[in-house]
């Protein structure tokens, strides 16, 4: 049987561009499914994340047809079983591997290195924190580090808080999504700050 570390599946009638995201988020994950949500409950999701397994499942909400945020949870120990909120990313949009020019698909990643391409900053720093506890990865100190099969590299974003893009190490070629984030919550933490010039995704709170 598969092992399985993170299961990703997005908010109740997805559109097409939500599904490719969440196709392209498994890609670069690791030991991570995707699970078509259907009508399936919080409940039923951490009855389907428990027998699988899995320590995170990650829910792709949609702004305007477009991915707006990142639910993450936690599956809590019995006798409390439920799906732990444990953080909530907000973006203001994401480019798809196909988007991107030179791209590759990634296949079976099990190991993720986060790396901060960017100069000091606590506030990023932070969010290098929230990133490598919700995607069940590592800090690295280089983009090239081959301890891992994907790095997600963290850099300042202009009109937000940070741009996250997944590098495949054996190439050094993009081969994810890139994400344009704007706000963090994070549970674990208590860090939380929101950064955007313009209107950006409502605060959805819907399961």
């Amino acid at each position: 049987m598969q092992r399985v570390s993170i299961l990703v599946t997005t908010s109740h009638r997805p559109s097409q561009r939500v599904r490719s995201f969440v196709k392209d988020l498994v890609s670069v994950l690791p030991n991570a499914v995707k699970l078509t949500r259907g009508k399936a409950t919080l409940e039923e999701l951490y009855y389907e994340a428990i027998a699988r397994g899995a320590k995170r499942v990650i829910i792709v909400s949609a702004w305007k047809g477009n991915p707006g945020s990142l639910r993450v949870y936690e599956p809590l120990e019995p006798p409390d079983t439920r799906l732990g909120l444990i953080a909530r990313i907000v973006m203001k949009g994401v480019k798809l591997s196909r988007e991107t020019p030179g791209a590759q698909r990634a296949f079976g990643a099990r190991s993720l290195g986060v790396f901060l391409d960017a100069p000091p900053s606590s506030t990023l720093f932070s969010l290098a924190d929230t990133l490598t506890r919700v995607f069940l990865g590592k800090i690295v100190l280089s983009r090239d580090d081959d301890s891992v099969d994907v790095v997600a590299v963290i850099k300042p974003f202009s009109e937000g808080l940070a741009e996250v893009t997944f590098l495949c190490t054996g190439s050094g070629r993009v081969c994810g999504p890139t994400l344009r984030i704007v706000g963090v919550e994070d549970l674990v933490s208590g860090f939380s700050t929101y950064k955007a010039r313009r209107a950006e995704p409502a605060r959805d709170k819907s399961p």
